[in-house]
C-alpha cells in the first residue's frame, strides 16, 4: 500500500492497529467502563439503621448532601425493641452499617464499638458550645467525640387537660408539694378507700413507665451523688452534707417516690394493681403520665381524642436551680466501617442549623443545636423540651439496662413490705458498683 511517496508494508497496518486498540482498551479501563477498572471519581454507599423515623424524613437531607457529594445512600428503619441485639451481632459479623444511632447511655458499655470524630471536622470546644451539656456527658469521653446529636429529649409531665379543668386545677404544680396536692384532687378512691382514678402514674416498677429514670431524677433533685469521683462505685447510697446536716437524698427519693404506692400515705394514687401506666392515661384512668417527646405520637395514637398537656418537671420547692433528666439517642460510626470518613462528613452535615431545625420541626423533638432550642423555646410543642434540655443531667450506667432493672427491683423491695428504703438503697448501690467493675 502506498500513501503518498512511502510505501505501507502489511506489517507495519498491523502494528498500528495494535497500537490504536491497546489506546483504545486503556481508555476502557481508566474509565471505569470495564470490570474491575479504576473509576475516575468513586462512588460511597453509606448504610444507615434509624429507629424512629420513616425514609421520607431522610430523603430530603440525602438529596440535599448528594448535589455536592458523590455520595449515595441506604436506610433502613430498624424495630428498638430489639436494635442493640441486632446491632451487636452485625458488629460480631462483620456486617454493621456505616453510620447507627447511638443512644445516650451507651459510651460506657459500647464506647469501644464506635470510632470518635476526627478533631480536624469537630473539636470538643465547638461541641460544647453547640450542643446543651448533657451530650458532653454522654457521648465526650477524654477529649474525644464519639457521637453527634441531632435531636435531644428530655423526661416531661404530660397531663390530661380536661381532668385537670374538671378538677379545677387551672395550672400545671412546679413544685412536688403542689403535685401532691393536685393529685389529691385527681385522684378518687372508693368508700373503702380503694382506688378507681389515679392521679398520677408514679410510685410502682413494672406498670410505671420510665419508673427507673423519674426516680433516678428525684435522686439527683434531692441532693444524690451518684457516682464516686472516681468513677469507681455508686455513690447514691451515701450521705451528704448540707446546712450543718447530713442526710441521705438516695433513701430520701425512694422513700418519697414509693409514698405514692403507700395506702397509708396521703399522697397515694398508685398501685400494682393499675394498667400499663400510658394505657391508664389513654383511657382516662389516670391524669399524668411522665414521659418523653419521642413517645408523644404513642400516646396520641392510643388517645387522638385526648387534650394532652406538656409541663416541665416538678422541683424541689427549695430549690435554687432546676434539674431535668435527658434520654436521646445520637448518631456515631462503628468501628467497622470501610466509609468512616465520609460517614463522619455526612454527620456533621447534619449537626448544621437548617438540617437541625428541619428534623426537629418534622419529627417534633427538641433540637440538638442550643441557637435552634433558644427559637424554640416559644414554641407550642416543644417550647417545654427546649427550655429544660439545658438543665438536664445524666449518670455514668456501666450497663444501662441492667441497671434500670436494679431500680426497679429496688422499687419493688419496698412496696413489697419486705425490705425496708435505706437497706433497698444500699443493696442497689452494691450491685450497681458490681457492674462497674
Amino acid at each position: 500500500m502506498r500513501i503518498g511517496n512511502r510505501q505501507i508494508t502489511t506489517g507495519q497496518i498491523i502494528i498500528v492497529a495494535a497500537i490504536v486498540a491497546i489506546i483504545l482498551l486503556l481508555g476502557l479501563v481508566f474509565s471505569g467502563v470495564l470490570p474491575g477498572s479504576r473509576p475516575t471519581s468513586s462512588r460511597v454507599t453509606l448504610e444507615i439503621w434509624g429507629l424512629f423515623d420513616e425514609p421520607a424524613v431522610w430523603q430530603p437531607v440525602f438529596e440535599t448532601y448528594k448535589k455536592d457529594h458523590n455520595i449515595f445512600f441506604n436506610y433502613t428503619k430498624k424495630n428498638p425493641d430489639i436494635y442493640e441485639r441486632d446491632l451487636l451481632e452485625a458488629m460480631a459479623s462483620g456486617k454493621a452499617p456505616d453510620i447507627i444511632m447511638f443512644h445516650s447511655s451507651w459510651l460506657p458499655k459500647h464506647g469501644n464499638k464506635v470510632s470518635p470524630l476526627p478533631e480536624t471536622l469537630m473539636t470538643v470546644r465547638s461541641f460544647q458550645e453547640t450542643f446543651p451539656d448533657v451530650a458532653t456527658t454522654d457521648f465526650v469521653s477524654q477529649s474525644k467525640i464519639y457521637a453527634l446529636p441531632v435531636w435531644t429529649d428530655v423526661l416531661t409531665m404530660f397531663y390530661n387537660k380536661d381532668l385537670f379543668n374538671t378538677a379545677g386545677i387551672a395550672v400545671p404544680p412546679k413544685t412536688w408539694d403542689d403535685f401532691i396536692k393536685a393529685i389529691q384532687k385527681l385522684s378518687d378512691k372508693d368508700k373503702d378507700g380503694n382506688l378507681k382514678k389515679s392521679g398520677a402514674a408514679i410510685g410502682a416498677a413494672a406498670n410505671v413507665n420510665n419508673a427507673a429514670d423519674i426516680l433516678g431524677l428525684l435522686m439527683m433533685q434531692a441532693g444524690a451523688k451518684m457516682i464516686s469521683n472516681d468513677g469507681a462505685q455508686a455513690a447514691f447510697d451515701q450521705s451528704v452534707e448540707t446546712g450543718g446536716s447530713t442526710y441521705k437524698p438516695g433513701e430520701s427519693a425512694l422513700r418519697f417516690y414509693t409514698d405514692f404506692s403507700n395506702l397509708k400515705s396521703a399522697a397515694y394514687t398508685w398501685n400494682n394493681a393499675m394498667p400499663d401506666s400510658l394505657d391508664a392515661f389513654a383511657s382516662g384512668r389516670t391524669a399524668i403520665v411522665f414521659d418523653y417527646a419521642v413517645n408523644v405520637p404513642r400516646i396520641k395514637q392510643k388517645a387522638p381524642n385526648l387534650r394532652l398537656g406538656v409541663a416541665a418537671m416538678p422541683q424541689l420547692d427549695n430549690a435554687t436551680e432546676a434539674v431535668n433528666y435527658a434520654d436521646f439517642w445520637g448518631y456515631s460510626v462503628p468501628t467497622t466501617s470501610k466509609n468512616a470518613d465520609a460517614a463522619w462528613n455526612f454527620l456533621v452535615f447534619l449537626t448544621g442549623k437548617n438540617i437541625n431545625k428541619y428534623f426537629s420541626e418534622t419529627v417534633l423533638r427538641p433540637a440538638a443545636r442550643r441557637d435552634v432550642l433558644a427559637e424554640e423555646q416559644t414554641s407550642p410543642d416543644l417550647g417545654v423540651f427546649a427550655e429544660n434540655i439545658l438543665s438536664a443531667k445524666n449518670w455514668y450506667r456501666a450497663n444501662p439496662v441492667a441497671t434500670d432493672k436494679i431500680f426497679l427491683d429496688m422499687i419493688d423491695a419496698v412496696i413489697s413490705g419486705n425490705t425496708k428504703p435505706a437497706d433497698a438503697v444500699a443493696d442497689a448501690a452494691d450491685k450497681v458498683t458490681a457492674l462497674m467493675r
